[in-house]
């Protein structure tokens, strides 16, 4: 019964593909929010203004989530859209509060700084890290390349 079990979950497992899935849901979700931001920045200016910020950061929020949220979907530097995606949420987390138990801010942020945790996977675009060590200037063998400055 153990063999089958583990022969069954072992069908059941894909990495890239769980990151591709992940990586796509949060690249709709923001690409979608991002374009509607960009299509009428005059509402985007209000509604940052509302929360004491200037109009130039609703304008770089909306870009940020229209070309970002794109990026996610495609797997292109995956892991710095998904940590300036979590610092965004942080923030919204911090401006809207607990008061209404946990937002959706604050699960999207989670989200956002595990994916840059765990990188784009296999099914990308073009894919920046190593799957190995991690790093982004690797030669796959788990050994960084060193570049002189």
């Amino acid at each position: 019964m153990n063999s089958l079990v583990n022969h069954l979950s072992r069908l059941a497992y894909n990495r890239s593909a769980g990151l591709f899935l992940i990586r796509l849901a949060l690249g709709l979700l923001f690409f979608t929010h991002g374009l509607m931001k960009v299509e009428n920045l005059s509402m985007t200016y209000a509604l940052f203004a509302h929360f004491g910020f200037s109009g130039w950061v609703g304008f770089c929020i909306a870009w940020l989530e229209t070309i970002g949220g794109l990026a996610l979907i495609l797997g292109v530097a995956t892991r710095l859209f998904a940590f300036l995606f979590g610092i965004e949420m942080l923030v919204a987390t911090i401006l809207i509060g607990f008061a209404h138990g946990v937002g959706v801010e604050f699960v999207l942020m989670l989200v956002s700084f595990a994916l840059m945790l765990l990188g784009s996977g296999r099914f990308s675009v073009y894919k920046m890290e190593c799957d190995t060590c991690g790093g982004m200037l690797c030669d796959g063998e788990g050994s960084c390349i060193v570049v002189a400055s």
